[in-house]
């Protein structure tokens, strides 16, 4: 995690953003030079490396260096690139070659790299580390399917167009020389039939796979071989050619052929090749090791999770255990016609690099890097912030679409714990917007394919994973921005004029407690706060009591849009899902305190004392601070380009602080410099009897308007403390444990205790919470 933090003093002078730091105004006004004026400190956190590293393809090797092409993180199509040895790197221009085992496979085995020359029929075999080339003209009729070194194979067709000779071509005293290479009797060249060689010999295939053919190229002398493949399929085959040995395998088989170089017709060896239902195996030659990798089919939705490759490992020819080179690798081996071979891979996508195999004194095998392979970043589609929890929706940091959360403090020097997943997040920007309950929890839809339904879900820091079906109708899979709000065990869902409120721990289960005919709905600890239809009118529902309270904000119209903050209500007769309404349709913050109305100049996402406002036109991220009764000129936080379809910004309402992601995927946390109300209990989950039996504990929860520090909880008898615990913190929400058992682990007698519990602001600001209540110890079964 790359964490820095600085503070602007300036918000005139604004810097571009980059990768892990971005300048970012927090004071309104003209520019001022005094360094003594500082704003608020920005946190920034860098996008997390993607899980799947960068895919460095290789295509050739030769004793000076290799082909390659390595993906780009602008998603441009990458170019060849040659890589000496000796580090240099040099790009081959109008290169075509494919891949071992795709069909039309040449160059490789060599330094040697055949360029054609347009539609001349000219191949330019160039050398890329001296800079040396040689032209080389195919004659008609002919097509290229191989080139090694100065030799280039081609093939040519009979009156069926059926494969019918090969062909190896060379320069000699500036003239293409010819030499024909007829099949073995009763056998036809497949129409791609050359899968391995080097600057010596090639081994083609034809159209059976039981035979393979040895093709020495400097005589044309074909050597045919049993292949002993379980299938007559020969397009399936690979090989590998090292100095001393050939090798050949066909995919789905669980051994490899192995004969010697010396003696291609002579006895074979067979070598266990590791096989999965994950991709293809691929293998290649290193001393007296068959190296065996795997070519892993692409991770799709329906073909998760993302994968970082598969172990690369080596054989002994001679039998033995395999040995793990690399903890994972990219499915390509490049030969290196000298010995041994090139390979991709590491521990992880942070440890990627483009590897040599070479042989060791003893035989044995090591491993050299040639490059590295820096990661890049994760795709972030999605922020939430609540209760000092920054939640990041994570497209492939991890092998799954995630949630990952971390602690963020914002006063004195700002700071960030360690991420952590939360859960698993839907694939794509249309669902799974996170929400934060302010108590550590995280809230999101996802798409049923099976019954067509949206599903809210809940997830809480310590694992557990609720799931409630808001409408028994299909949803289009296309929607799934429907989450409105979400506090502790409550979230409101809808669109439209329809809304619903659930109860993630309701008894029994998950369920929804309230339904609307109304868009105006919001949540502030276990109240629901709404309209009646009447204009200009609010009300709060208690969700644990029922109790309903009335309000008038002095608007005539019919308020659409609400937003509930502490002492503080949003309100807006427009409307959230209104797009081209009339702009001047009356909006405001009621003050609960004082009953006075507050009026903005621009519309937002209410904080507590503020509002932010995305202006997506401007491209602007703006905080007005009202928190005074007054609202002050609305002041630049971030220049920020509107998204589609996800959120690139939150303000943490339990709490104070605003975050948003920039182009980049980095996070920015940076705090407001509004102070906070007094910190307040929003609601409570704390039994009054607790059973005492193996195994059951007395688990009281409390939620809070903003994080708490220092939190304790007394328990006492009449006077005499018996028990005195830390509580734990987790966001803006306080829980405890309670075993009924003093500091020794002494039953205490059963009967009616008192608790207290004590806590201070984490920001500083109010005085601290004082909370009292019972609990009566029964001894249960």
């Amino acid at each position: 995690m790359n964490i820095k933090f600085e503070r602007v003093p300036d918000f005139s002078r604004r810097l571009a953003l980059v990768l892990t730091v971005a300048a970012v105004p927090v004071l309104a006004g003209p520019p001022i030079a005094h360094a003594e004026d500082t704003g608020p400190a920005e946190l920034v956190l860098t996008a997390p490396a993607r899980y799947e590293p960068v895919e460095d393809v290789l295509y050739a090797a030769g004793d000076n260096g290799y082909l390659h092409r390595r993906e780009t993180t602008d998603g441009s199509t990458a170019s060849y690139q040659w890589r000496g040895y000796d580090g240099t790197e040099r790009t081959v221009e109008n290169f075509t070659g494919t891949l071992p085992d795709q069909q039309g496979y040449y160059g490789a085995g060599t330094d040697i790299l055949p360029v054609p020359i347009g539609a001349s029929g000219v191949v330019q075999l160039r050398d890329p580390a001296t800079g040396e080339s040689t032209s080389l003209t195919v004659p008609e009729g002919q097509s290229t399917v191989g080139s090694f070194g100065t030799t280039v194979l081609t093939i040519s067709f009979n009156d069926v167009w059926q494969a019918d000779k090969l062909h190896i071509l060379r320069v000699q005293d500036g003239v293409t020389v010819d030499t024909p290479v007829d099949p073995p009797e009763g056998e036809r060249f497949d129409r791609y039939p050359v899968v391995a060689g080097d600057g010596q010999l090639a081994v083609v295939r034809f159209i059976h796979g039981r035979t393979l053919g040895i093709l020495d190229l400097a005589t044309g002398a074909l050597t045919p071989v049993s292949s002993r493949v379980a299938v007559d399929q020969s397009w399936n085959i690979q090989a590998a050619v090292s100095p001393t040995h050939i090798a050949w395998y066909q995919a789905g088989m669980t051994q490899a052929r192995v004969v010697r170089r010396d003696d291609p017709a002579g006895a074979q060896t067979s070598v266990a090749v590791p096989t999965s239902d994950e991709g293809t195996s691929v293998v290649g030659l290193a001393g007296d090791w068959l190296l065996t990798s795997e070519r892993l089919k692409p991770a799709t939705v329906q073909n998760p999770p993302l994968r970082q490759g598969s172990p690369l490992k080596a054989t002994p020819l001679g039998g033995g255990s395999p040995v793990t080179l690399l903890a994972a690798a990219q499915g390509d081996l490049a030969q290196i016609p000298g010995g041994g071979a090139i390979a991709v891979g590491g521990a992880g996508a942070g440890d990627w690099a483009v590897r040599r195999i070479e042989v060791a004194a003893d035989g044995g095998l090591t491993l050299r890097t040639l490059s590295a392979v820096p990661a890049v970043p994760a795709t972030v589609r999605g922020i939430a912030l609540a209760g000092g929890q920054l939640v990041t929706k994570e497209e492939d940091s991890a092998p799954r679409p995630a949630y990952q959360t971390r602690k963020v403090t914002l006063t004195g020097t700002p700071s960030a714990g360690e991420r952590s997943q939360v859960t698993t997040a839907p694939l794509g920007d249309s669902y799974g917007q996170p929400l934060g309950g302010g108590d550590g929890s995280v809230v999101h839809v996802r798409y049923d394919e099976a019954t067509q339904r949206d599903v809210l879900v809940r997830a809480t820091a310590a694992g557990a994973r609720t799931e409630v079906v808001p409408f028994d109708r299909a949803a289009p899979s296309t929607s799934g921005r429907g989450l409105r709000d979400a506090a502790g065990r409550y979230a409101v869902y809808g669109g439209g004029d329809e809304r619903v409120v659930v109860d993630f721990e309701a008894p029994g289960g998950g369920t929804v407690v309230q339904r609307l005919s109304t868009p105006a709905a919001a949540l502030w600890g276990s109240e629901l706060w709404t309209t009646d239809g009447t204009g200009g009118r609010i009300e709060a529902r208690d969700l644990a009591t029922g109790t309903v309270t009335s309000y008038s904000v002095g608007a005539s119209c019919v308020i659409r849009d609400i937003q509930a903050v502490g002492r503080w209500v949003y309100w807006d007769c427009l409307g959230q899902d209104i797009v081209g309404g009339d702009e001047s349709t009356p909006f405001g913050v009621y003050d609960l305190k004082t009953g006075a109305n507050i009026t903005l100049p621009e519309r937002g996402e209410l904080g507590d004392g503020f509002v932010v406002n995305h202006d997506t036109t401007a491209a602007q991220l703006r905080l007005t601070d009202f928190h005074t009764g007054t609202a002050a000129a609305p002041r630049p936080l971030t220049d920020l380009p509107a998204v589609s379809n996800w959120k690139n910004h939150d303000v943490d309402k339990f709490g104070g602080g605003v975050a948003w992601l920039d182009a980049s995927g980095t996070a920015h946390v940076v705090p407001t410099g509004v102070p906070t109300e007094p910190l307040t209990a929003t609601a409570t989950s704390v039994d009054t009897g607790y059973a005492r039996s193996a195994g059951a504990t007395w688990n009281p929860v409390w939620r809070l308007s903003k994080p708490a520090a220092g939190a304790q909880l007394v328990i006492k008898d009449k006077k005499k403390i018996v028990r005195t615990l830390d509580a734990t913190a987790l966001g803006a929400a306080l829980t405890a444990r309670w075993d009924g058992t003093l500091a020794d682990g002494t039953p205490v007698a059963a009967g009616t205790y008192t608790w207290q519990l004590t806590a201070g602001p984490e920001d500083g600001t109010g005085a601290a919470l004082a909370l009292t209540g019972t609990v009566t110890v029964t001894d249960g079964s």
